[in-house]
C-alpha cells in the first residue's frame, strides 16, 4: 500500500511538472478547425439563434406549465438556466475579480 501512495505522489509531481513546463499550449492560440467550430458554436449560442432558441424553450415550457403537464417550478428552472448560460461571462468575471481581490 505504501509502495502505491509513493508512485502516485511520484506520477502526480510528474504531471505537475509536465503541466508547468507546457502550460502555453495549454492556451491553444493557434487558429485550427477544432477552436473554429467551437468558435461557431460559441457565436450561434450567444447570438440570435440562441436567443431564438432560448425564447421558444420558455415559450413551449411555458404553454405545458399551463397545460398543467409541467410543474410551475419546470418554467423557474428553465429561465434561471437560460440566465447562468446567457449571464455565464459576467458570473465568470465576477468570481475571478473576488479570487483576485483576496
Amino acid at each position: 500500500m505504501k509502495k502505491i501512495n509513493i508512485k502516485l505522489r511520484l506520477v502526480n509531481k510528474i504531471c505537475l511538472l509536465f503541466c508547468l513546463i507546457f502550460s502555453s499550449v495549454a492556451f491553444a492560440n493557434g487558429e485550427t478547425p477544432v477552436s473554429d467550430g467551437l468558435h461557431y458554436i460559441t457565436n450561434a449560442m450567444y447570438g440570435a439563434t440562441g436567443i431564438a432558441i432560448a425564447t421558444i424553450s420558455v415559450m413551449v415550457v411555458g404553454l405545458l406549465c399551463l397545460t398543467h403537464f409541467l410543474k410551475w417550478t419546470t418554467l423557474g428552472y428553465t429561465i434561471i438556466g437560460i440566465s447562468i448560460i446567457f449571464g455565464a461571462g459576467s458570473i465568470v468575471n465576477g468570481i475571478a475579480s473576488l479570487i483576485r481581490n483576496f
